[in-house]
């Protein structure tokens, strides 16, 4: 069975093979970790990644701040009376993935003062971003205003109709006919995969699996083809994964909308604190895993 991953923003230094490259990286290590490791030939044949990674730099655009930590991408440079020499950036196919240990460290684990002031600042700047972005979810033109600002991809899929047709084009190439398939997708992904599901009943998706999904937030919903709805290429269960640490996903979707006759089945995990809202510990979790597996 064919498995159909859609990837999240801010993948503009990647290109399509050392994406690809880090997203198995990631699945082989959350496959060794759930002792599953004999599957990774099998799903490694069977994987396609659309890539849409390069559209934004096709535009002429860039995005501010950095969806899963949501900081600047880049800082501004000061001259020194010394520069430090600068190095090559390393070649894309060099990429080696962040390891996530799963479970995730416990506050009452052993750790110097340091370890613990960093775990402590960590665990405090999660909340204070989960809650502002909590509150801006009541007032959407706000939000609204700040993801056209700042998340420039985001806004672009949401609102320029062309970006819109080339994100989906991509993905009609590795995603058409109505054979069985797996879909699994993250962050904007998940939206992204949502409305290419609605726009295409034809499709025979036996599991949607969304990971860290923004469509909780009345800002994306608005921008959704109304209604809401569950769509009718989910011919099998959606599971949403969700994270309380994730300040982009800090709650399910069980309210209205998303209170679909066939339910949504949401899980709520923990990633890495970290490191909340990316794809490592959302892919290398056992339930993701086992989500994954058992419809093989």
């Amino acid at each position: 069975m064919k498995i159909i991953y859609i990837h999240g923003m801010n993948k503009q230094k990647f290109s399509s093979a050392s994406l690809r490259q880090r997203w198995l990286s990631l699945l082989k290590r959350g496959l060794e970790q759930s002792h599953q490791q004999a599957h990774f030939a099998y799903l490694k044949r069977h994987i396609r990644i659309p890539f849409y990674g390069d559209l934004l730099s096709r535009h002429h655009l860039h995005n501010v701040l950095n969806a899963s930590t949501l900081m600047p991408q880049d800082w501004p440079r000061f001259p020194f009376q010394s520069p430090i020499k600068s190095q090559p950036p390393p070649h894309l196919n060099q990429y080696s993935p962040e390891i996530c240990e799963i479970p995730e460290l416990k506050v009452e684990d052993a750790m110097t003062f340091n370890q613990k002031l960093k775990f402590i600042s960590i665990l405090s700047r999660n909340t204070l971003l989960r809650d502002f972005v909590i509150l801006l979810n009541h007032f959407p033109r706000l939000h609204d205003t700040l993801i056209k600002k700042f998340l420039i991809e985001t806004y672009s899929y949401l609102a320029n109709s062309t970006f819109m047709q080339q994100v989906h084009q991509r993905i009609g190439q590795q995603l058409h006919g109505d054979k069985p398939c797996i879909l699994m997708a993250h962050s904007l992904g998940s939206v992204i995969a949502y409305h290419y599901l609605l726009l295409h009943p034809e499709l025979n998706v036996q599991r949607f699996i969304s990971m860290g999904s923004p469509m909780a937030f009345r800002v994306i919903q608005e921008h959704l083809p109304q209604p809401v709805h569950r769509p009718k290429a989910i011919k099998g269960d959606w599971i949403n994964f969700y994270c309380s640490d994730d300040f982009l996903t800090a709650f399910p979707l069980s309210e209205p909308p998303f209170q679909f006759q066939q339910a949504i089945i949401n899980q709520e995990i923990r990633t890495s604190i970290y490191h909340p809202h990316d794809i490592d510990g959302y892919v290398q979790h056992p339930e993701v895993i086992e989500a994954l597996l058992e419809l093989l």
